[in-house]
């Protein structure tokens, strides 16, 4: 046991026991240290402090225990102890360890006999976990004053023990005179006194509680709070106080009844909303035209949202443009009639309505329309100095589809709000329906009207008809009547055959009319293309009409501009165009009229033009005038015959060749110039050879410059025209062609001599065009030769290029194709291009 060493004191080993003993009982730390700074004695309770026993403490140093920063911060006051003089004093210490503690100590010095200090009594109190606590209960006091909500504790007597800083913002009693008075003195107001009482009661039974109370300020004036109530309980579970939490609602109940106001006043706008689109709902029901379903829909904006102006415009899909129909601004209306339509572009609010589908609202108008993101204003007067500074655009949509926007604009910048988008949407959905009914209307009432129409001119060509059969046949039958009977004389006999000669060909070309045009409406109508020379054609059309023309006295005259190719075409069919136009000509030329027909180019193409000096044509007929059973008079008092179906027949065959038809007239009395323009067929491609002013009709091939010379090519087909027409296409090209009707028969031409070129199409009964170039690539590999290949089809979209290629083609043609076109692909691809 380590005895207490005092320098130059007595040891009596009693009386250190006994101290020793008094020592070690008391719970403080306790040790003597001596002028030099060591140990000489640590009680029991300073070894458990420090986790060493006192046997190796003894006779250490102080810097050992502290270590040097601690020692450094209390050897000032141990310096003062030496001196003389009794320390106190509290601090943090860090001990060798790392551990920290606060710690409040006290130096008392120990003088010998002589009055010298010969070392000092230190005692020691940890206040570590206190000072934890207090700043715990300083951090917590601390949050409480901060919280927006008044926090108050009593006893259970009611007595206010704690008032946080809210508390006295709120209540305007300062936490000095709050405390120790009763809770019921601070904070209830009127009949609410009793009712806080039977909360204190609730609340000393240990129970909780929340609600609201009606409470008062200390300057009379009372607030709704909502109160919650909760009972204290020390560590043993006794209750020993009561903390209340109290919130004012005061803000919360204002807006509440702003809530409440807004949802009346929401009400009401809802309702007047509702009978406003009632009305527009009737009123645009009822409309028969644009204007007044328009100035429908601006009465119903100028009263619904912030208007100064209104624009409408309708939207084109398949134009993808939108054309100006209405606008209003500032009390009048603007004629926007003239204005060209406007192309959906990326910016402009209308726009981005129609792409979006959405509503656009756009705030700074003015602005931006100055800065070119805008779109022309139409809107407001020029001379009123006020701009639109905002924009509501709602898109008109139907079923699915964008009829149209409705754009309204204000003079005050950010006018537009959800309850104005919202408005002007179901508006605009009224209106949309409502021009889409409109549509319909016009549609069925233009249907209908059509369909009464074509009932009448079919009766009226029913009528004529008749008229036309019955009155060639009058003469046939007379006359045959008369020749029966074998009573004419020589001349009369021959008079009577031609007349009956030339009304049984009336009524053939009646019947062939008629036919023709069955053909046409039933899409049987054939043509037998071939290089044709137009100058031929007309020459024949100009000998069948002679006769026609001279009996009424017209000169009938053909010119021909040198150097006009040939065409691909049906010679008997063009024939027929200009047979029917020169026969046209000279059935509306008076007697000692003149009909002129001109053969000319017009760039890539050859034109024929028939003149004439006859009655004309009058302005109201010339847009119907290739429409079938249309005549320019369909009276009984008509000076002309007909059926009025040759020149819908010729306007048919001529675009069936490719080409156009159009007719011009300057009025009744001033003569008509029929035009009719067909694609030339360059001779130099084909290398052919067409001689002008001879009867044949069919190039030959050049024999010193054969395009195809040697290539063999294999045709596949199954329309005989097409494959005869292909044929004789090639083989005047210099190719040697294989022709068959169908897949099956071209797979048996494969299985002998191998093609230079394969040309299919794709459309065939049994196996089509797909399924047999597939076979054809995989004989490839057997045969070890690639077989270039081209599909001549009427499938003609982007698609069917695409199935063509993938499918194994090197090259999709759409019929019907430029016959030198075609031909300087197949060169091209079998490696014979010039």
């Amino acid at each position: 046991m380590t005895p207490i060493d005092v320098p130059n004191g007595p040891r009596d080993p009693l009386v250190e026991s006994h101290l020793r003993r008094v020592l070690d009982a008391i719970p403080a730390p306790v040790s003597y240290v001596g002028r030099d700074l060591c140990f000489r004695y640590n009680n029991r309770a300073y070894d458990l402090w420090v986790g060493r026993p006192h046997e190796e403490l003894y006779g250490t140093h102080v810097r050992d225990s502290l270590g040097e920063k601690s020692y450094a911060e209390v050897l000032p006051h141990m310096q003062r102890a030496l001196s003389g003089q009794d320390v106190h004093f509290e601090r943090e210490l860090e001990y060798p360890d790392g551990s920290r503690r606060y710690v409040s100590v006290s130096y008392i010095p120990d003088f010998d006999a002589e009055g010298e200090v010969r070392g000092f009594v230190a005692h020691f109190r940890d206040l570590t976990e206190r000072r934890r606590a207090e700043e715990a209960a300083r951090f917590q006091a601390h949050l409480l004053d901060t919280v927006e909500q008044a926090v108050i504790a009593t006893d259970l007597e009611g007595r206010i023990t704690y008032w946080n800083h809210f508390a006295e913002r709120l209540y305007g009693w300062p936490a000095s005179e709050a405390l120790g008075r009763h809770v019921l003195e601070v904070t209830p107001a009127g009949e609410e006194g009793a009712r806080a009482a039977e909360v204190m009661s609730q609340l000393a039974a240990g129970e909780t509680w929340s609600g609201e109370f009606q409470v008062r300020r200390r300057d009379g004036s009372s607030f709704p709070a909502l109160v919650t109530d909760t009972p204290i309980h020390d560590e043993a579970g006794r209750l020993v106080g009561v903390v209340g939490v109290s919130t004012d609602l005061t803000e919360r109940k204002r807006a509440e009844a702003a809530v409440h106001a807004a949802e009346r006043r929401a009400l009401r706008e809802y309702e007047t909303l509702l009978h406003r689109l009632t009305h527009l709902a009737e009123s645009l029901g009822t409309a028969r035209d644009h204007l007044t379903l328009f100035r429908d829909l601006r009465d119903f904006a100028v009263v619904s949202v912030p208007c100064i102006g209104i624009f409408i415009s309708l939207y084109d899909e398949a134009r993808d443009v939108r054309t100006a129909q209405y606008a209003w601004g500032d009390g009048r209306e603007f004629d926007v009639s003239s204005l060209p339509p406007m192309p959906c572009t990326a910016t402009g609010p209308n726009s981005q309505a129609v792409r979006t589908r959405q509503v656009v609202i756009t705030n700074d108008y003015w602005q931006l329309k100055q800065a070119g993101q805008g779109q022309r204003g139409v809107l407001v007067g020029p001379d009123n100095g006020l701009r639109p500074q905002s924009s509501l655009v709602v898109p008109m949509a139907t079923m699915g589809r964008i009829v149209g926007t409705v754009e309204v604009q204000s003079y005050e910048n950010h006018a537009y709000r959800e309850e104005h988008v919202t408005a002007m949407k179901m508006a605009a959905n009224l209106a949309a329906v409502a021009i889409e009914n409109m549509r319909l209307l016009l549609f069925e009432t233009q249907a209908r009207e059509a369909a009464e129409e074509a009932s009448r001119l079919k009766d009226e060509f029913l009528a004529t008809l008749s008229h036309e059969l019955r009155t060639p046949l009058t003469a046939i039958l007379g006359w045959s009547a008369m020749l029966r009977d074998n009573r004419l004389d020589e001349k009369t006999f021959k008079m009577a055959v031609e007349i009956v000669e030339r009304n049984a060909r009336t009524q053939q070309q009646i019947v062939d009319d008629i036919l023709d045009v069955s053909r046409i409406i039933t899409g049987n109508l054939r043509l037998e293309a071939e290089p044709t020379d137009l100058r031929t054609v007309i020459e024949a059309a100009v000998d069948t009409v002679r006769h026609a023309a001279s009996a009424k006295s017209i000169t009938l005259r053909a010119e021909f501009e040198p150097g006009v190719g040939p065409v691909i075409g049906d010679p008997r069919r063009l024939q027929q165009v200009v047979w029917n136009l020169l026969l046209n000509a000279v059935k509306f030329t008076p007697i000692g009229g003149e009909v002129r027909v001109l053969l000319g180019c017009s760039g890539a193409h050859a034109r024929v033009t028939v003149t004439d000096n006859g009655s004309g044509i009058s302005q109201n007929f010339l847009p119907y005038v290739f429409d079938r059973f249309r005549q320019g008079d369909g009276s009984t008092t008509r000076v002309h015959g007909g059926l009025g179906l040759g020149l819908s027949i010729v306007r048919h065959l001529v675009e069936s060749h490719g080409g156009s038809v159009r007719a011009e007239s300057e009025g009744d009395g001033k003569g008509s110039t029929f035009t009719v323009e067909l694609p030339l067929l360059r001779s130099a491609d084909l290398g052919l050879r067409v001689g002008e002013g001879t009867n044949d009709q069919r190039p030959t091939p050049n024999a010193q410059h054969p395009i195809l010379k040697g290539v063999s090519v294999l045709v596949v087909d199954d329309e005989p025209d097409a494959l005869g027409f292909l044929k004789t296409l090639l083989e005047m090209g210099g190719a040697r062609v294989r022709a068959v009707e169908s897949a099956e028969a071209a797979w048996g031409e494969l299985e002998g001599e191998w093609p230079d070129l394969l040309l299919c199409d794709i459309g065939m009964p049994g196996e089509d065009g797909y399924q047999f170039i597939r076979r054809v690539r995989a004989l490839e590999t057997e045969r070890g030769r690639r077989l270039p290949s081209v599909a001549l089809t009427a499938y003609a979209g982007e698609a069917d290029r695409a199935l063509a290629l993938e499918a194994g083609f090197q090259l999709h043609v759409s019929k019907p194709v430029e016959p030198a076109a075609l031909v300087s692909v197949i060169a091209d691809l079998a490696g014979k291009g010039q």
